[in-house]
């Protein structure tokens, strides 16, 4: 997904009382405006990352690289791109905290459980089989690059194919049962329509998606955990103002 911005001229949000609330303000008001990424907090969300996929014994070899991208979802995992993407105009505040909290984490969970689910399919079908289902689909609605295809190679070489009448075959066929099912969510405009919400529901009973929500469940962060260092977070924010 593709998302291009304006330049805009924002204008200057009100001021608090008091020279150190206003500083405060005005910096709070830039960074949530314009959301340059802050360097340190995308190496820290990369250490989580990598520490993630080990923690989850994944092939080192098939892990999808991890970028910043102008989207509307938080992340999102392109298999076109074969890449994990990262929303870019998230405001630093906010990424530290879901870094600290494990918020991002479980993000990241979510979005590796749809690695696997690809690579499940790709095991199932085969290099071949797997190009003609892609082709045919919603979530592969594009021409296969020449790297993707080298990649589905490379992950059926790593895992090997699922054979049939197995649990994973059995996995496989409902992910791919899911891939033409998966609702059209790119046509919302900011009217939510009757269509609109019909589509949310399917979203959220598509097997991909179910299945990569019970699987960030687990790495969810308690909102007491949530709330407890988001507050730490911004007092130290106003303590260094």
């Amino acid at each position: 997904m593709n998302i291009s911005t304006a330049n805009t001229i924002y204008p200057q949000s009100i001021n608090f009382q008091g020279n150190k609330l206003t500083r405060i303000n005005k910096s709070l008001s830039l960074r949530d405006i314009y959301s340059n990424p802050d360097p340190k907090e995308f190496i820290e969300l990369r250490k989580i990352y990598n520490s993630l996929w080990e923690k989850l014994s994944l092939p080192e070899n098939l892990k999808p690289r991890l970028q910043y991208k102008a989207m509307l979802s938080e992340m999102g995992f392109s298999p076109k791109d074969y890449t994990i993407f990262v929303k870019k105009n998230t405001p630093p505040f906010k990424m530290n905290v879901r870094n600290k909290t494990g918020k991002n984490e479980s993000f990241l969970r979510h979005e590796i459980e749809h690695v696997k689910q690809i690579w499940d399919i790709i095991r199932f079908l085969g290099v071949e089989g797997a190009t003609k289902e892609f082709k045919n689909s919603r979530v592969f609605d594009y021409d296969l690059s020449p790297n993707f295809i080298k990649k589905m190679k490379e992950i059926r070489k790593t895992l090997g194919p699922i054979e049939p009448n197995t649990k994973e075959a059995k996995n496989a066929l409902q992910y791919i049962e899911a891939v033409r099912n998966y609702p059209d969510m790119e046509s919302y405009n900011g009217v939510l329509s009757f269509k609109d919400l019909i589509n949310g529901i399917k979203y959220r009973n598509n097997t991909l998606e179910k299945n990569a929500n019970l699987a960030e469940k687990n790495f969810r962060p308690s909102l007491f955990k949530t709330i407890k260092i988001t507050f730490k977070e911004f007092i130290k924010l106003l303590s260094n103002q």
